[in-house]
């Protein structure tokens, strides 16, 4: 017989609360709780038991919190439909387990790194092509991802700035959105789609010098107007879960942050989804040292709103002896299973449980999901030198040195958030040219002593150097000091750079590594990232020019470590009324190496004819931003419009430029198209002295190719209006 829980047809609330009120104690702690791999592949027949029993409401595909440095586990369709299936009809509710795996950027398809699609500036493509990796890990019977991460990133040691969108909030915000509508489709019941879920609430990427899991210091002014903002366009998009962060923020632990996760996140921005812990950072409460053990920790976390432990033993052995105790309430046990309950409600879990075991062997590596991967490749390749258009290469008649450390090199173009990708299915640089310019006679050496690789360059007419960090350099607790590129790689880029032949440097990596040696010998410096898959295929396609190279820098390049953190969102500084020729360093110039936004093509194109729609603005006006722009060139091309605004007078002080639209463009020789960005009442806020507040008084706008726009226009603003929380007066940000 069936109960109402059951019932597809009854809302979804209705039925979370009959089968809520159905469940015991145990029954409830249980959906609270998330077991790693290892608890299965250990003891089966006890695991199992303990699913009948219904000890734990979800799975993690991982034995591991660097499940992405050591991947190995592979996800088996069966398995998961005998556990699902114990679950479900043996267990004494019959509610499914929610099973989770990290798909950060790819299944067996496997797309550029987070940090490199942004550098697309292209959030409809990476929209599309999440979807395709949606498709793949669904159909092993995965239903919820660990991904975006919306960690603003502007210290680029730090390993995980592989899987941020950079350093802007406005840009992050916009893959934010794009990376949540691609995993969960238009339904979340979709077979083909999966749980987001926006990591990691909040500050992470903040953490001091680069170092991993490293305390973070930010304002609730920069909290607000940098660091929330791509959270806020997640639960705008309609984000499932949020995870909360490793970090200490300001002497507050996040996971056991009330004002933050409770207050922030669940009251002002009325979030009814899940709120999953990373691994262990509930057990880190007692390691910080703001509670006095494991249990305290437990009882902190439930009540500032974690709603299920990653993993398990946190809650687990701990909420029934406080509940005993009274040190938490039934209550806030009842709201975090509600909010689990509702997610495998939305996700379709009671009415489909089991996925078909064969799926999958029809869905991994589509042809349209291969396509879009390289695509998408393509368009993140940023282009940051071209001296004497020395690309695209002639097809024909040349001899091509591919050499270097990344010549033949595949697992590393996958990243180190990979935990399905296979090196058999990557396509390396040399193999790319071979397969796009058979008529070109290619020469090369493997990467394993220089000297040959010298004498190779010599024989050539042009040389492709393929350098950068692998995998292995790049990902979680993996920090660098120095942004160098990895050792010998600097005086092997020197050595060919001195054999005369025109040189080409392709540089692979996951975060913006300046190159002293490619600043002077380099020709061309085409900077790939971890590109996926497809990297040989879209590298090959830029080089011999059957597509101009349209990425951008999502964060800047600096010349050297010292810089950091370099950001082009930097506020006014001191005494330059003064001290007008002021220089930060007597040994480096401040300026970056190459600014944020910054990408060639293999034309030139021009802005003129700025138009504002509104010399003075009502507040709930758009302003239209209208413009020119020509393809000055000899070929066709993209060009990334952007445009940025400053507010020279506001209640606090406020960046010199904000990114608030971008447009791609692409334009044949010599098109002329008016274009039109758009500044929305809701781009003209940000937060000050506890609220949000309107733009108002002079705003100045900025049109261009890079954050150093130069074509300016002006408008006037009218004083703000007064922001409110939902049913609250005053403080929009109440909690904060």
């Amino acid at each position: 017989m069936s109960t109402p829980y059951q019932d597809a047809t009854l809302p979804i609330e209705e039925r979370v609360q009959d089968l809520l009120s159905r469940m015991t104690l145990a029954e409830k702690i249980g959906q609270l709780c998330q077991t790693p791999m290892l608890e299965f592949e250990a003891n089966r027949e006890a695991y199992l038991e303990g699913v009948r029993q219904g000890r734990w409401g979800s799975r993690i595909l991982a034995d591991t919190a660097w499940a992405g440095n050591a991947p190995g586990l592979t996800v088996d369709p069966s398995t998961l439909n005998e556990i699902q299936r114990v679950a479900v009809e043996e267990s004494r509710l019959g509610i499914p387990l929610i099973v989770a795996r990290d798909v950060i950027y790819g299944q067996q398809t496997v797309l550029p790194i987070p940090l490199a699609q942004a550098a697309s500036w292209n959030p409809q493509l990476v929209q599309e092509a999440y979807r395709g990796i949606a498709r793949e890990a669904a159909s092993l019977g995965i239903h919820w991802t660990f991904a975006p991460m919306l960690d603003i990133v502007r210290d680029p040691r730090w390993g995980r700035v592989i899987e941020s969108s950079g350093e802007d909030p406005y840009l992050s915000s916009q893959f934010a959105r794009a990376v949540v509508n691609g995993f969960q489709g238009e339904s979340l019941s979709d077979a083909e789609s999966l749980l987001a879920c926006a990591k990691h609430f909040v500050g992470y990427g903040a953490a001091e010098g680069g170092r991993d899991y490293d305390t973070t210091e930010i304002t609730d002014n920069t909290l607000h107007n940098v660091y929330l903002p791509p959270f806020k366009a997640a639960l705008e998009a309609g984000v499932g879960s949020l995870m909360s962060g490793f970090n200490d923020l300001g002497g507050e632990p996040v996971s056991g942050s009330r004002r933050l996760i409770r207050g922030w996140l669940k009251e002002s921005q009325g979030f009814d989804g899940l709120v999953v812990s990373d691994w262990g950072s509930i057990s880190d409460l007692a390691y910080f040292g703001v509670s006095r053990d494991a249990a305290g920790a437990a009882a902190m976390a439930l009540k500032a709103g974690v709603d299920m432990a990653m993993t398990n033993e946190a809650y687990e052995d701990h909420l029934a002896n406080l509940l005993d105790a009274g040190d938490i309430d039934i209550e806030a046990i009842n709201d975090s299973v509600c909010r689990v309950l509702r997610a495998k409600f939305r996700v379709g879990l009671f009415e489909s449980p089991y996925v078909d075991e064969q799926r999958h062997l029809d869905v991994m590596r589509r042809e349209d999901h291969v396509a879009m991967a390289q695509h998408l490749a393509e368009q993140s390749m940023v282009l940051l030198k071209n001296r004497q258009q020395t690309l695209p290469l002639v097809r024909t008649g040349l001899k091509v040195a591919v050499i270097g450390p990344h010549a033949h090199s595949k697992r590393q173009h996958l990243g180190s958030w990979c935990l399905d990708g296979k090196a058999e299915d990557v396509t390396s640089i040399y193999e790319g040219l071979i397969a796009a310019a058979p008529e070109l006679e290619i020469l090369t050496e493997p990467a394993d002593f220089s000297d040959d690789m010298v004498e190779c360059a010599r024989r050539a007419d042009v040389v492709i150097l393929c350098v950068g960090e692998s995998h292995r350099r790049t990902g979680e607790a993996r920090n660098i000091a120095e942004l160098a590129l990895p050792a010998g790689q600097e005086q092997l880029i020197t050595a060919i750079g001195k054999t005369g032949k025109p040189l080409v440097v392709v540089q692979c990596g996951g975060r913006p590594i300046p190159s002293p040696a490619a600043e002077q010998y380099a020709d061309a410096l085409l900077f790939a990232w971890q590109a996926g898959t497809e990297t040989g295929h879209a590298v090959a396609r830029i080089l011999l020019g059957y597509v101009s190279p349209s990425g951008r820098l999502p964060i800047t390049m600096p010349r050297t470590t010292g810089q950091v953190p370099i950001y082009y969102g930097r506020k006014p500084i001191g005494k330059m009324r003064d001290f007008q020729d002021y220089q930060p360093y007597k040994d480096e110039s401040a300026e970056p190496l190459y600014p944020f936004g910054f990408g060639l093509t293999y034309s030139q194109f021009s802005y003129k004819n700025l138009h504002l729609s509104h010399q003075q603005l009502d507040s709930s006006e758009n302003l239209s931003v209208t413009f020119e722009l020509t393809n000055e060139g000899a070929v066709t091309a993209t060009e990334v419009a952007q445009c940025y605004v400053r507010l020279p007078v506001a209640e606090t002080t406020r960046p010199t430029r904000e990114l608030k639209d971008f447009a791609r463009i692409t334009l044949k020789p010599g098109e002329t198209r008016t274009i039109t960005l758009q500044i929305s009442p809701e781009k003209r806020t940000y937060f000050a002295l506890g609220k949000q507040q309107d733009f108002d008084g002079q705003l100045e706008v900025f049109v261009g190719g890079d954050c150093n726009a130069k074509l300016q226009g002006l408008c006037e603003l009218p004083p703000g209006r007064e922001w409110h929380a939902p049913g609250q007066t005053g403080c929009a940000d109440h909690w904060l």
